[in-house]
C-alpha cells in the first residue's frame, strides 16, 4: 500500500500547488528523501501517471490520469443533461451558458456555450471567480445552511469584504425563490442569472446560468430568464431526488 499512498500524496500535492511539480516539491512538501523524490518520479512517468514537460522540467498529470478524468467527466449525466438544457436556452434566448460547480469560496466554470449576443468578456473553463460575487455562486450557496454560510464567511478574505449579514438575507431569497442574479459584479459589463440542481447520490452540486450584456438587465428580462431556468431546472431535479426541487 505504501506505494499507493505515496502516489495520492503526490496527486494531492500537485492539486494543492495547482502546477506541475519537481523532485524539490517532493522533498520540500512531503519531507521526501532526495533519492526517492527522483525514482518515484519517474516511476510514475514510465507507469502514465505523470509525464516530464522537457521545457520546464516539471512533471504534469499523465495520459492515464487524462484519460481517466476524461472518462469520469463524459459518464456525468448530471452535468450532460443540465448542459442538453442549458443548450436549447442558450438557442432560444441567444445568451451564454455556463455550468460551474463550487470549490471552496471559489465557483470554477467547466462547460461554456456561446451565444448570439456579444459579451465585453468571455470566462473560459478553469476560471475561477469568488462564490460570493456570481449568480452561479449564490445559487449553491443557497444550499447551505446559515452554520455552513457563516463558515464560508469566515476566511480571512471574506471578512474583510462581506457584509454577512446582508449576503444571508441575500440567500435566503434565493433559497425561496430558487434562482439568483448578478449584475455588473464579478465581471462587469455583464449579467447572469442562475439555477442549481444537486445530486443526492454522487453529492455532486452544478450551477448553471445565462449571461448577457449588462444594457439588456432590466427586471423583464431578469425574470423571464429566471422562469425558463426554473423550468429547465426542475425536471433534473426531480429526476435526481434533488430535496431542492422536490419540496
Amino acid at each position: 500500500m505504501s506505494i499507493l499512498n505515496t502516489t495520492a500524496d503526490i496527486l494531492k500535492l500537485m492539486s494543492q500547488l495547482k502546477r506541475g511539480i519537481t523532485a524539490g516539491d517532493l522533498i520540500t512538501h512531503l519531507q521526501m528523501p532526495k533519492s526517492t523524490a527522483s525514482r518515484v518520479l519517474k516511476q510514475l512517468c514510465e507507469t502514465g501517471f505523470l509525464q516530464r514537460d522537457p521545457a520546464t522540467g516539471s512533471y504534469q498529470p499523465g495520459l492515464l490520469l487524462i484519460e481517466t478524468a476524461y472518462l469520469v467527466h463524459r459518464v456525468s449525466s448530471l452535468t450532460d443533461d443540465i448542459e442538453q438544457a442549458l443548450r436549447a436556452l442558450c438557442q432560444s434566448t441567444g445568451h451564454t451558458g455556463y455550468l460551474s460547480v463550487l470549490d471552496g469560496d471559489e465557483v470554477l466554470v467547466l462547460r461554456v456555450i456561446p451565444g448570439r449576443h456579444a459579451l465585453r468578456v468571455i470566462t473560459h473553463p478553469g476560471t475561477r471567480s469568488p462564490a460570493w460575487e456570481t449568480s452561479t455562486g449564490r445559487a449553491l450557496l443557497s444550499r447551505f445552511s446559515d452554520e455552513q454560510l457563516a463558515e464560508h464567511c469566515s476566511t480571512p478574505q471574506a471578512a474583510t469584504t462581506l457584509d454577512f449579514t446582508a449576503q444571508r438575507k441575500r440567500i435566503h431569497t434565493i433559497r425561496q425563490q430558487r434562482w439568483s442574479y448578478a449584475v455588473n459584479e464579478a465581471v462587469p459589463g455583464t449579467a447572469s442569472v442562475s439555477c442549481s440542481v444537486h445530486n443526492p447520490q454522487t453529492k455532486e452540486s452544478i450551477a448553471f446560468c445565462l449571461t448577457f450584456p449588462s444594457s439588456m438587465a432590466d427586471q423583464q428580462e431578469i425574470l423571464l430568464l429566471a422562469e425558463q431556468l426554473y423550468q429547465a431546472a426542475m425536471p433534473i431535479g426531480k429526476k435526481y431526488g434533488d430535496p431542492y426541487w422536490l419540496s
